[in-house]
């Protein structure tokens, strides 16, 4: 259950520091761990050296005690926390992390691939969180074995999880990147009714951003994405299930001019909390040591006040990045798709929730 005068309270305090010029984050995004055992290319997780992913997570992964010790500081100042990593599932303290989140009233969105959900106890989970955002990239096996580079087992696996989720009353939704390994579902619109056979009442998805990193491009060709844009507006349109969580100005500025449109970046409305404790200002595209500083040394003010955010102001580097244009841009633009969508979602499962929002 959401706990609404705390939500108020901080919004509160938020917007007061709006009003004198202080930024600061109002939404927690933690990545848990650097390891995940998964390899999609577009994402710095998906390397193929498990071994040695495993090895770094295992030297520079937070403990317990610390990353309780990074919720207690965060959770003075966001209203809402996000777990990822790599694949926040994969610690074994995982629910006892959750469950602490929950403790000190932190709402938590889980990100997960899905792949490890029948080694947890669902309905234990689903007291400490609100709902799970499955990354779910294409709903089709071949496309999605190619996409996330895992086999056809683990395809079936994830899939059974998804039923699991169903079945034990789980609010999720699924969560796609549309590269160009995927967009035919998009285009011909099998993604949707295949999403909500397998139980998703709710869908999001942006295009893929390049890497800086690599010199591979996973974005469809201009041509491909103003169809895809096309179909997803036809569907949005129709008001036909599964809803669709993101505004449909995000696929209208694709289809139009190529990028999405901002004025200015709101990267810094978001704090992300690497799984090593450390937060790069602005943004990972900024990661030099000079940029980087340590959240179980420093207080979120402190960082916030760097001098660094003011990059911020005038890059426009993130072109489709789905997290970046949300949080630049007004609230009002995508509150009542994403409200609407969020409510149908979870309405099922969890009726108190859906009303409270």
């Amino acid at each position: 259950m959401v706990d609404t005068i705390r939500t108020i309270k901080l919004l509160s305090k938020w917007s007061a520091n709006r009003a004198i010029g202080k930024r600061r984050p109002v939404i927690a995004v933690f990545s848990l761990t650097h390891y995940c055992n998964f390899y999609c290319p577009m994402c710095p997780f998906g390397d193929s050296d498990k071994e040695g992913q495993i090895m770094l997570a295992k030297r520079k992964d937070l403990t317990t005690d610390q990353w309780k010790m990074v919720f207690d500081k965060v959770s003075k100042y966001c209203v809402w926390s996000i777990v990822e990593g790599g694949e926040p599932t994969s610690r074994p303290d995982f629910m006892e992390l959750v469950r602490y989140l929950h403790d000190i009233k932190m709402p938590v969105t889980l990100i997960s691939n899905c792949s490890l959900l029948h080694t947890i106890d669902l309905d234990e989970l689903k007291k400490y969180i609100q709902f799970v955002t499955c990354s779910i990239d294409s709903v089709f096996e071949e496309s999605y074995c190619k996409v996330r580079g895992v086999s056809l087992q683990i395809y079936r696996r994830v899939m059974d999880n998804l039923n699991l989720l169903t079945e034990h009353k789980v609010p999720h939704y699924f969560n796609s990147v549309i590269t160009k390994y995927n967009t035919q579902e998009f285009i011909d619109k099998t993604y949707f009714e295949r999403a909500k056979q397998l139980g998703a009442n709710a869908v999001s998805f942006t295009f893929v951003e390049d890497r800086s990193d690599v010199d591979y491009s996973l974005l469809p060709d201009r041509h491909t994405m103003v169809r895809v844009c096309e179909s997803i507006l036809e569907h949005i349109e129709s008001k036909a299930d599964p809803q669709v969580m993101i505004p449909a100005e995000y696929f209208q500025q694709i289809r139009d001019h190529g990028r999405g449109m901002f004025d200015e970046c709101g990267v810094w409305k978001s704090i992300f909390v690497n799984g090593n404790g450390t937060v790069m200002v602005p943004c990972w595209k900024f990661n030099s040591p000079e940029n980087t500083y340590n959240l179980l040394e420093k207080d979120v003010g402190e960082i916030w006040d760097a001098p660094q955010w003011d990059i911020a102001r005038t890059c426009h580097d993130c072109e489709v990045l789905g997290c970046i244009w949300y949080s630049s841009q007004p609230v009002s633009t995508f509150a009542k798709n994403y409200m609407r969508g969020l409510s149908k979602m979870i309405s099922q499962e969890k009726p108190e929730l859906a009303e409270a929002i």
